[in-house]
């Protein structure tokens, strides 16, 4: 079965899906707007707040600032600097797809141990 796209939709210049760059930076803007209103929410919760309390506070957003802001550097840098990566990121699920069963297996142990080495590498660094 294939499925119909609207003119009209195509029309008004939209598109289905957003690329991977265009929701990073969609959602590097909400974190940034979220890290700037946050006193302002906050106060309005508790007008004697300190100047310290939401400090303290805003300090994971902007945890969760810096690393948008890192992951959407890398992916630009990479396909800025090595132009088979985009190509590859657009055809991934054809690759990965081809694999067998415990090579896809291998691969998803491999990312997840080494997030997971990376998170406790940057614990002990914090600690």
């Amino acid at each position: 079965m294939q499925t119909t796209i609207n003119p009209s939709w195509l029309a008004q210049g939209w598109r289905q899906e957003l690329s991977l760059k265009e929701k990073l930076f969609f959602g590097l803007l909400f974190i940034i707007i979220g890290w700037l209103l946050v006193s302002a929410v906050l106060q309005l919760f508790d007008p004697a707040i300190g100047v310290l309390d939401f400090g303290i506070l805003t300090v994971a957003i902007f945890g969760l600032l810096i690393g948008w802001l890192a992951v959407y550097i890398s992916i630009w840098l990479q396909e800025l600097l090595w132009h088979p990566f985009k190509y590859f990121r657009q055809q991934f699920n054809n690759h990965f797809n081809q694999l067998t069963s415990w090579q896809q297996c291998i691969l998803y142990f491999s990312v997840f141990f080494l997030l997971l080495y990376a998170v406790l590498k940057g614990m002990e660094v914090v600690f």
